[in-house]
């Protein structure tokens, strides 16, 4: 299996001389539908509170904020517009297109998500429901038998849910082909991060279920039914609640029934006809998790920063927007970078990065215009290597000189490296023109030696740092985005590397965007009920 899965990130692998496999141009008349319906599934209608109810931004990335929230439809409805929500509609001309509060590579947003309700969270019987983020609401795609519902019940622990999370490749290789693959799981690295951080705003925690085998999941989220013409993969599945110790199991007899269900609602068809990219599906299927020991869900004590004091969460959430270009001119503080270098550390932000254990990935940067840094590239260890292999099978010109008393920054050379971060990025100006640029580095040999299943999650952590640092762009007064167009072996070539021991996975920058003012913004959902008062 891992010579499959290196063979396929061989093929998607973008170079100066030519991209990875892809359409080639866009057939705009087979553009897929941005949402996932269910015709004929009951809508059940969610809720907004006011975004000047809201933590603290600081306090939400340490630990679940206060005592855990009842789950109900206020806690429920709050949870899914801070994470996975419409936040805006642009238009122009006559075209109008949706952003989201999570991010995704190209605004194609392939991820979607799945609930197993407890009955009496929404209604008597227990519920799977299907997010429809178009009109914010929950389609059910079946009510639960009363002997079923039990089992899930004592299976979950009090006032917690399961969310499942899915991919539609198709989304995603309807622009970029047979790289796809990569981008969909970039999306849910960002889902991910974005459920943490809501979740952790109402006093719960998100952990990976990995006591299900994932090649289960679409069975029991119903993506296995017929009427699919664009296939829909189960990525994961998560616990989303008070924090718990231990990973709980959910027995073969709840598993089965809910494999079994009775389901309501056709699933809609997203384009008149699609392209097939074989090694989409292929690698798909080659990185599906298997069971897994249950997990010790413990998070390591972290204090809550203070470098934003006074400044509110859910507005920020909100207004996050992905830059199209930088104006080129505008620097920051170094002690700025710092605190967004600090947020970065899994050990001060468990809420977002404690889901996938271990870190796998460090930073590489390309520091353009940092007042009290020198331009140049450093490396940000994150903890994916032990201090003592930083250097090894690199460029033995890299200088390795600590830039930090409280961080593992080290500066490797000083220089203008403005043009080299624009090339590297499939030659955009927008790496070139930030404040800094970075490019993700994962331990892709070391993953591999675990398992192809862990394949995958390396990029999910690149989209957690991602989301991290679109945040950090925002509570600065500033915007970032992500960027999965690079070329990997020129980054590689950039190191000197040897092997494959690190791969680089997904590139940011962040700076001062310039922002089309031809482009009018409306409303997310002007017509949203806010809950009852108590």
């Amino acid at each position: 299996m891992s010579d499959a899965v290196r063979a396929y990130h061989a093929l998607s692998k973008h170079r100066p001389d030519r991209f990875a496999p892809g359409p080639g141009q866009l057939d705009w008349a087979t553009q897929p539908a941005p949402f996932r319906r269910y015709a004929g599934a009951r809508l059940l209608e969610l809720w907004h509170r006011p975004l000047e109810e809201t933590p603290a931004y600081d306090a939400v990335f340490a630990a679940p904020v206060g005592a855990p929230a009842h789950l109900n439809r206020a806690s429920l409805s709050q949870l899914l517009y801070d994470s996975l929500a419409i936040s805006a509609w642009k238009e122009a001309g006559a075209s109008r297109w949706a952003l989201r509060v999570n991010p995704s590579s190209g605004n194609l947003h392939p991820t979607e998500a799945y609930l197993l309700l407890p009955a009496g969270t929404l209604e008597e019987g227990a519920l799977l429901a299907h997010y429809a983020a178009d009109v914010h609401g929950l389609e059910i795609r079946s009510q639960l038998p009363a002997p079923l519902a039990e089992l899930l019940s004592a299976a979950l622990p009090a006032d917690g849910f399961l969310l499942g999370l899915a991919s539609i490749p198709w989304r995603e290789a309807w622009k970029y082909g047979e790289r796809a693959y990569r981008y969909c799981q970039h999306d849910l690295g960002h889902a991910l991060a974005a459920l943490a951080i809501a979740a952790s705003a109402l006093g719960w925690q998100v952990r990976v279920m990995g006591g299900v085998a994932e090649q289960s999941l679409d069975a029991l989220l119903g993506l296995d039914r017929r009427g699919f013409v664009e296939r829909e993969y189960a990525d994961v599945l998560l616990w989303v609640g008070p924090a718990q110790k231990k990973e709980f199991a959910l027995g073969q007899p709840l598993q089965d029934g809910l494999a079994a269900l009775e389901l309501h609602g056709s699933p809609n068809r997203l384009s008149r006809e699609q392209r097939h990219w074989p090694e989409l599906e292929r690698v798909h299927q080659l990185c599906r998790a298997p069971r897994q020991p249950l997990a010790d869900w413990r998070a390591a004590e972290a204090h809550a920063a203070a470098d934003n004091p006074g400044l509110p969460l859910r507005p920020l959430l909100h207004r996050r927007r992905s830059a199209q270009s930088m104006d080129g001119r505008s620097g920051i503080q170094a002690d700025l970078l710092l605190a967004w270098l600090r947020r970065l550390m899994p050990a001060n932000s468990p809420v977002p990065f404690a889901s996938l254990g271990d870190a796998r990935v460090d930073l590489l940067l390309f520091v353009h215009r940092v007042q009290g840094m020198a331009p140049g590239l450093y490396w940000l260890a994150r903890g994916a290597a032990a201090q003592s292999e930083l250097a090894q099978g690199l460029r033995e010109d890299f200088l390795w000189q600590r830039a930090s008393d409280e961080l593992p920054l080290y500066r490797l050379l000083e220089g203008d490296a403005r043009g080299l971060a624009g090339f590297l990025s499939c030659g955009q100006d927008i790496a070139a023109d930030g404040c800094v640029a970075l490019a993700m580095l994962a331990r892709f040999d070391a993953a591999l030696e675990q398992g192809a299943w862990r394949y995958p999650r390396l990029y999910w952590e690149c989209g957690q740092i991602g989301q991290l640092l679109y945040l950090e762009a925002e509570a600065a007064g500033l915007s970032g985005t992500g960027i999965g167009c690079y070329f990997d072996d020129s980054v590689h070539e950039l190191l000197e590397m040897a092997d494959s021991r690190w791969q680089s996975l997904y590139h940011f920058t962040i700076g001062r965007a310039l922002w089309d003012e031809r482009l009018t913004t409306l409303p997310a959902y002007p017509e949203l009920r806010r809950p009852p008062r108590p």
